[in-house]
């Protein structure tokens, strides 16, 4: 059985990234996690990125050092990398959902959690989870 991890990140997108690019990153992306056999989803809140990335240690450890350094994050802020027993985003090698305030609000139980990019800035891994 191979090992799995998941990562878990937040990053402040730099003024190099307009919101019309994001899809275009996440082109970028999709193609290179495929290649790794990486999963995982972003989500994309007020110039804030929350990503989980899911795969073989080693390779999901070379995409957060490669993310690290890349001008169009900063503040980069890995919050979890733990041993997972499968994955959950099996068929995602980088999920987007477009979901709006006025549907996160309607959520039954929803909280500030995605409201705006504040709640990105400064949490700790249980809130993550």
């Amino acid at each position: 059985m191979n090992a799995l991890v998941h990562g878990i990140y937040t990053s402040i997108a730099t003024p190099l990234i307009r919101d019309t690019s994001v899809e275009e990153l996440l082109a970028q992306a999709r193609g290179a996690n495929a290649q790794a056999d990486i999963t995982g989803i972003l989500l994309y809140v007020d110039r804030g990125f929350f990503q989980v990335l899911e795969g073989h240690p080693l390779r999901v450890e070379r995409v957060f050092a490669k993310i690290g350094h890349v001008p169009r994050h900063e503040r980069m802020t890995q919050i979890i990398s733990e041993p997972i027993a499968r994955r959950a985003f099996t068929q995602w090698t980088m999920g987007f959902p477009k979901v709006y305030d006025r549907e996160v609000r309607a959520i039954i139980g929803a909280n500030d959690f995605f409201s705006s990019r504040a709640c990105l800035d400064g949490f700790e891994s249980g809130r993550a989870k």
